[in-house]
This record gives C-alpha cells, sequence and structure tokens, in this order.
C-alpha cells in the first residue's frame, strides 16, 4: 500500500481528492497543511495548488525517501520540482480523472517522472531528467524494444511483435541497457521514462 499525505488548502478539497484516492493499493495517512506531523510519514505527497508547495517542500524529506504528485494548471510548475530531494514527482491537472490520479500516484512512488500527455516539447526538454538527451541516442528499433519492454513483453513476444529473431532482441536489449546505463528491464523502464522516452 502506498502512503499519500493529501496537502491542500481547504477541508473540501481535501477530502475530495481523499474520496479520489482511496482505494486498492493507496492509503491516505494524513491531510492539511504543510505543518501537519502526518507529512513525514507518507511516501507520496500530493499538493493540491501551486500556493502550497514551497511549504510542502521545505518539509519534504531530504534523502530522496519522498515523491511529490502537484496538481496545478500551468505545466510551467513543473520545473520547480526537478529541483527538489524527491524520490519521483510529477505534475497533474486539477481536474484529472481519479484513475490517473491513482496512477500518477504509484509511478512517482515509483521514482518516475509524471507529465501530461499534452506537454509541450519544448517544456519536456526544458526539464532535467525529461526529455534529457543520452551520449548516444537510442535508435528507432531500440525505442521500440525499450516500449514493449515497458509493457512486460518477453524476448521472444517482442521478437514476434517486431518480426525479428530473439538474438536480435537480446542484441538491442544490450545496447539500450549501455546506453541508458542500467542492468535490468526495471531500471531501462524507469531510466527510459525519466528520460521521457516512454509515456507511462
Amino acid at each position: 500500500m502506498t502512503r499519500v499525505f493529501v496537502a491542500g488548502r481547504t477541508p473540501m478539497v481535501r477530502a475530495g481528492l481523499r474520496a479520489a484516492l482511496e482505494g486498492a493499493g493507496v492509503v491516505v495517512t494524513g491531510e492539511g497543511g504543510a505543518r501537519s506531523p502526518e507529512l513525514a510519514e507518507a511516501e507520496v505527497v500530493l499538493v493540491a495548488g501551486e500556493e502550497l508547495l514551497g511549504e510542502v517542500s521545505e518539509k519534504l524529506a531530504g534523502d530522496g525517501s519522498q515523491a511529490l504528485l502537484l496538481l496545478a494548471e500551468d505545466e510551467r510548475a513543473a520545473a520547480p520540482l526537478r529541483t527538489l530531494p524527491a524520490l519521483g514527482w510529477g505534475l497533474l491537472p486539477p481536474d484529472a480523472a481519479p484513475e490517473e490520479l491513482e496512477a500518477a500516484v504509484a509511478a512517482v512512488g515509483a521514482g518516475l517522472v509524471v507529465l501530461p500527455h499534452d506537454t509541450p516539447v519544448p517544456l519536456l526538454r526544458s526539464l532535467d531528467g525529461a526529455g534529457e538527451s543520452l551520449d548516444e541516442p537510442l535508435t528507432n528499433r531500440e525505442r521500440e524494444v525499450l516500449a514493449l519492454l515497458s509493457q512486460g513483453l518477453s524476448n521472444r513476444l517482442i521478437a514476434r511483435e517486431l518480426h525479428i529473431s530473439e538474438h536480435t532482441v537480446k542484441f538491442h536489449i544490450a545496447s539500450l541497457y549501455a546506453k541508458l546505463g542500467v542492468s535490468g528491464r526495471a531500471g531501462a523502464v524507469g531510466e527510459g521514462a525519466r528520460r521521457g522516452l516512454l509515456s507511462l
């Protein structure tokens, strides 16, 4: 279960977010302002509104053990998030559907970066770790293999999907591991998402 703290200015906002979140895999351990002691016990801090971000960021664990998800209209609010000592971070519009909210909480809690699907490409490129270029870029085929890895497909199924041999799939996987600086599938998917190479 992911432990979430909901930071919001009004009880109505906090109650709405609690109702949207509580369910399979998520438990709201507290709600209130940045000074609430329960904030320190959460794995993910959900912040409703940019105006609370400064206060909340001061209370985040400095060791990068907590993740932060901000609800805000302006995509530019993502810029300061990348500088925080957070395990993972994300930005969603305030009217995000409950299933989007749950998925985003799980993703930032796993150390990933979450941004709206329609985030402008120039903004993506300006964010450290989102759209960040590699020393040696992935080829189109390596990107296809990475996308299929993120779907949990085995080497055999990837080979079938791309109409190539399993040996070739292994070659591409080894190559993208080297380029991303990872040693396994989970690391490749996480690093791919962090660099904006995948949409989760």
